[in-house]
């Protein structure tokens, strides 16, 4: 399990800039939990730039650089808390690419030993690594010519593949491309990992029972949406098996069903 954050703007925007310096302190200090690296992705024209690493993020220097630098006006920073079997690699951490689209998740997908059956072979053959999120990721990008490059319409045929097939108990995520942001909302309530929560300190009900919420805050400059964790006062929650769509030249921001 992961935290996630993704962001639209008017101009290229620092994460200081878009969530206040006592925000950037409070988002990173849930590295204290997701502690299994970090990774960040950002558009400044039509290519994306990623930087990842498996270190914890308040403990790498280059995480606090970028975070205060303005990059690019459409990004995603991803916090990652690895699924117990899945190795703690370069080519696991998130963000993921392909071709001009990145991709970062939160969530576990089982059972583990049938993940090789998620992807046809042929995109099976293009994985980096060995994570459940990736391959996620592939099985939306092979949707894509299928539904006539509809992103959207893609994820929701992903997301009701991989539920009818798995037990994933998130399918959270955060998709970029070079013209929009999707925040992808679509999780199992009974899945939450409260075991674990507890297990490492966390034992507020409340806490426990948001942990897979997601929830944007859209201004005239900019949209920003992040996993819960740190003060949201104002935020807009985003309802499960729904998707937020932010155009990247108008920040005009859609919440629509996620129905396959």
């Amino acid at each position: 399990m992961c935290r996630l954050l993704g962001y639209s703007s008017d101009r290229a925007a620092s994460l200081e800039d878009l969530i206040g310096a006592d925000g950037l302190q409070r988002f990173t200090g849930l590295c204290a939990l997701h502690g299994d690296g970090w990774g960040m992705a950002w558009y400044d024209g039509g290519e994306p730039d990623i930087r990842k690493s498996t270190v914890r993020a308040d403990s790498e220097p280059e995480y606090e650089k970028l975070a205060r630098e303005a990059l690019g006006d459409l990004g995603l920073v991803h916090l990652r808390w690895a699924t117990p079997g899945l190795g703690v690699t370069e080519r696991n951490s998130h963000p993921f690419r392909y071709e001009q689209y990145v991709f970062a998740h939160n969530g576990a997908i089982h059972p583990q030993d049938r993940l090789a059956e998620m992807l046809p072979p042929d995109w099976e053959r293009q994985l980096a690594g060995t994570t459940d999120s990736e391959r996620y990721f592939l099985l939306i990008m092979s949707h894509l010519a299928s539904h006539g490059g509809d992103v959207a319409a893609a994820i929701a045929a992903a997301a009701a593949d991989i539920d009818a097939r798995y037990d994933p108990n998130s399918l959270n995520a955060i998709l970029l491309s070079p013209d929009r942001l999707y925040a992808i909302s679509w999780y199992h309530q009974s899945r939450v990992p409260e075991a674990l929560l507890r297990a490492n300190g966390h034992t507020e009900a409340d806490e426990i029972a948001a942990y897979f919420d997601l929830a944007y805050r859209a201004t005239e400059s900019a949209v920003v949406v992040a996993s819960t964790g740190w003060p949201q006062p104002g935020w807009t929650p985003l309802p499960n098996r729904h998707v937020l769509v932010t155009d990247r030249r108008t920040l005009r921001t859609q919440v629509l069903p996620l129905e396959a």
